[in-house]
C-alpha cells in the first residue's frame, strides 16, 4: 500500500515471483467511470472508491479460501482499509513510504498511466499511515525492497510472555484470528516443557516458542508488541527488568495481569523514559472469554495503545452491534483501575446470587431455585453470573449435589479488596462490594463458625418467600452495586484527570466479561447523557417502585436467621441517599465536643466553620 508511484506493482510482482502468490493490481478493478474521472485530473470521492473497495475485499476473500494473493492497493485512509479486510482475518499490510518529490519524479517520467502528478499532492494529503504492518522506505532498490518485506514476515507480529491457563488461551485465540504470534515462557520447575508441549498441541504454523528471552524479542517484528501474562506484583517489575535490555523505541509492553493501578502508573512513567510504551490492561472473561473473545480494558501509553488496538480489536468479544468490546479507557493506571472496580462489582454481583441462594433453600430445592433462576435469566435480569448459577444448582457428582460437597470458604485474589480501599481513599460509599468482600473474609474462619452455630437452635420457620418481590428486589440490589461502582470510577476519573466515558465501559462489559447483563448493555445507553444512574428518571422511577421489596426480603432474612450483607447495604445505601436530614449533625457535635475540629452551620454560609464552647 502507498501513494501511487511508490512501487505497489512492482513490488508485488517481485514479491508474487519469490513467494509462488498470485498478484492483484488494485487499478484492474476500477470501474470505468473512476478511470474516466482520474484521466480527466479529477479526485475520486469515498462514494466513488466504496464498490471498488468492496469488489477488492470480495476478490481477497475468494482468494482466501486457495493460496492467498498479493494485492498492490493504494489504501491510503484507515476507513479504505477497513473495507478491504472486512471479515478478513490474515491481512499482512506492507506500506512503501516515501517523500513527495521522490515520488513526484517518479510519476513525471510514466506513460500511459491515468494518475497525473498533479493528483499526487492530492493523495499526500489524504494519506493515514498505518501503525501497523510493515513499513519500508521506496528509495531502495526493488530487490531490496523485496528481501526486507520478506524477512519482516517471518517474523510475529505479536509475543506472549508467559503461557499459563489466560497466557495460553490468548494465544489461541491470536493464532485463531490469523495473527502470527511468538511466545515464550520459563523452561524450569512446574513449568518446564511448557513451551514445547504448547506447540506440539497447538500445530499452528503461525506460531513460534521460545524460552530463551533475547531469541524470543528477536523474532517480533518492529515496533515489536509484547503482552506479559504472569502474576500481578514484584514479578511484573522483575520480568519488565530483564526484558528492556533487549527492546528498543518505540516498542510495546502490555500488561495483561490484574495489576494495581498505582503500579501501572509507575511503570508507565519509568518506560516512557526509555521510549518504550506500556499498555496496563484489564482481561475479563475468564479461561473461555481469553479463548473466544474477552472483555478488553486498555489504558497507560495511548500513543501504545494505538500500535496494539487493531490486534485487541481482533480478539476481543463483540457487542451487540459487532464492534469489539475494547477501546482505549484514559492514561497512566486507568486500565487496571477500571478493571479493579468491574471485579468489585463482580463480587457483590456473586454474593447476591449466593444470598438468593441461601434464602431460596429454606423452602426450596436446587432444581427449583435452579428453575426460578433460569425464568429470571430469560428477561431484563439476563446476565452471565446468573446463566452460570443455575447450571451450578443442577450439577451433580454421583447421587450428591456437587454444591454440597464444595466448602464454604471463599477464596479472594485482592482486587476487591483493593477496589474498597480506592473507593475509602476517594470517599465514595461502595458499600456493596465491601459487604461482599467481609462476606469472604467471614466465610474463612470456618472452624469458628462451627464452635458458635452449636448454641444456635434449629427453629427456623419454613415460610415460602414470594417470588416476584424477591425478583423486584435482586433487581434493585444490583442496580445499586452498578450505580456505587460507576460512582467510583467517576471519582477517579476526576481526581486523576482520567476522562473516562462511564457508557464505553458499559459497553465494553457489555459481552465477553464476567459482569456482562442486559442491565449494563441498557445502562451504556442511558450513561451517554449522564455520567450518574441518579440522574436517569427511568431508573429513580424504578428504585422508588422496587423500594418496598428490600424490607420484606431483610425481615424474611432476620427471621429465618440468614445473614444477606449485599441486599441489606443495598438498601441501607438507598435509604441513606434519600434522607434529607441525616444523623451526621450529631456526629460533628460530637467530633467538636471532644476535639473541637468545628462544624457549619445550617443558618450561615457552608464555607464558614464554627466551634462552639460546650456547657457541659
Amino acid at each position: 500500500m502507498g501513494v501511487s508511484g511508490c512501487g505497489k506493482s512492482t513490488i508485488g510482482n517481485l514479491l508474487s515471483k519469490r513467494m509462488e502468490i498470485p498478484f492483484i493490481d488494485a487499478d484492474d478493478f476500477h470501474p470505468k467511470t473512476n478511470i474516466e474521472k482520474m484521466s480527466r485530473g479529477e479526485a475520486l470521492t469515498d462514494d466513488d472508491r466504496l464498490p471498488w473497495l468492496q469488489a477488492l475485499n470480495a476478490e481477497l476473500k475468494t482468494r482466501g479460501k486457495s493460496d492467498g494473493a498479493i494485492l498492490a492497493c493504494s489504501a491510503l485512509k484507515e476507513e479504505y482499509r477497513k473495507v478491504l479486510s472486512d471479515c478478513i482475518n490474515t491481512i499482512q499490510w506492507v506500506f512503501l513510504e516515501g517523500n513527495f518529490d521522490l515520488i513526484k519524479n517518479r510519476i513525471e517520467k510514466r506513460s500511459n498511466h491515468f494518475m497525473d502528478a498533479i493528483l499526487l499532492q492530492s493523495q499526500f494529503d489524504t494519506l493515514e499511515i498505518p501503525n501497523y504492518g510493515i513499513k519500508v522506505s521506496c528509495e531502495k532498490s526493488p530487490e531490496d525492497i523485496t528481501n526486507e518485506i520478506i524477512r519482516a514476515m517471518q517474523k510475529s507480529a505479536f509475543g506472549i510472555f508467559g503461557i499459563g491457563v489466560m497466557g495460553k488461551s490468548l494465544a489461541l485465540n491470536m493464532l485463531n484470528k490469523g495473527i502470527s504470534v511468538s511466545v515464550y515462557n520459563r523452561d524450569e520447575g512446574a513449568e518446564k516443557e511448557m513451551v514445547e508441549n504448547f506447540l506440539k498441541e497447538t500445530e499452528n504454523k503461525n506460531v513460534v516458542g521460545f524460552t530463551e528471552l533475547k531469541d524470543f524479542v528477536h523474532s517480533l517484528q518492529t515496533p515489536r508488541k509484547i503482552l506479559l501474562m504472569v502474576k500481578a506484583g514484584n514479578v511484573v517489575d522483575a520480568v519488565i527488568d530483564s526484558i528492556v535490555p533487549f527492546l528498543e523505541e518505540g516498542d510495546v509492553l502490555i500488561d495483561g495481569g490484574n495489576s494495581h493501578y498505582k503500579d501501572t502508573e509507575r511503570r508507565v512513567n519509568a518506560l516512557k523514559n526509555k521510549q518504550i510504551h506500556f499498555v496496563g490492561l484489564g482481561v475479563s472473561g475468564g479461561e473461555e472469554g481469553a479463548l473466544k473473545g474477552p472483555s478488553l480494558m486498555p489504558g497507560g501509553s495511548e500513543e501504545g495503545y494505538n500500535y496494539v488496538a487493531s490486534y485487541l480489536n481482533l480478539i476481543a468479544a463483540k457487542d451487540e452491534n459487532g464492534n469489539p468490546c475494547c477501546n482505549y479507557t484514559g492514561p497512566n493506571g486507568a486500565g487496571h483501575f477500571v478493571k479493579m472496580v468491574h471485579n468489585g462489582i463482580e463480587y457483590a454481583d456473586m454474593q447476591l446470587l449466593a444470598e438468593l441462594y441461601v434464602l431460596l433453600s429454606v423452602t426450596k430445592s436446587y432444581g427449583e431455585i435452579s428453575a426460578i433462576f433460569a425464568k429470571w435469566n430469560e428477561g431484563e435480569l439476563s446476565s452471565y453470573l446468573l446463566e452460570i448459577t443455575t447450571k451450578i444448582l443442577l450439577e451433580k457428582e454421583g447421587n450428591s449435589n456437587l454444591l454440597d460437597l464444595i466448602l464454604d470458604k471463599a477464596g479472594n485474589k485482592g482486587t476487591g479488596s483493593w477496589s474498597s480501599v480506592s473507593a475509602l481513599e476517594l470517599g465514595v460509599p461502595t458499600t456493596m462490594k465491601t459487604a461482599a468482600v467481609y462476606a469472604r473474609y467471614i466465610s474463612s474462619f470456618k472452624e469458628t463458625r462451627m464452635q458458635l452455630s452449636k448454641n444456635i437452635k434449629d427453629n427456623i420457620p419454613k415460610e415460602n418467600l414470594n417470588i416476584n418481590l424477591l425478583k423486584q428486589a435482586y433487581d434493585f440490589a444490583r442496580t445499586i452495586n452498578l450505580q456505587q461502582g460507576l460512582q467510583l470510577l467517576q471519582s477517579a476519573s476526576d481526581e486523576y484527570n482520567w476522562n473516562l466515558n462511564l457508557s464505553e465501559i458499559c459497553r465494553i462489559w457489555s459481552s465477553g466479561c464476567i459482569i456482562k447483563s442486559e442491565k449494563i448493555k441498557a445502562f451504556s445507553k442511558i450513561l451517554k447523557t449522564s455520567n450518574n444512574l441518579f440522574k436517569s428518571e427511568e431508573i429513580l422511577e424504578s428504585l422508588y417502585n422496587k423500594e418496598a421489596t428490600l424490607p420484606y426480603v431483610i425481615e424474611y432474612a432476620l427471621k429465618a436467621r440468614i445473614s444477606i450483607p449485599c441486599f441489606y447495604e443495598a438498601y441501607n445505601y438507598w435509604v441513606a441517599m434519600t434522607t434529607a436530614q441525616s444523623s451526621a449533625n450529631m456526629i460533628q457535635a460530637q467530633r467538636d465536643f471532644f476535639g473541637a475540629h468545628k462544624f457549619q452551620r445550617v443558618d450561615a454560609e457552608q464555607e464558614k466553620m464554627f466551634h462552639h464552647n460546650w456547657s457541659c
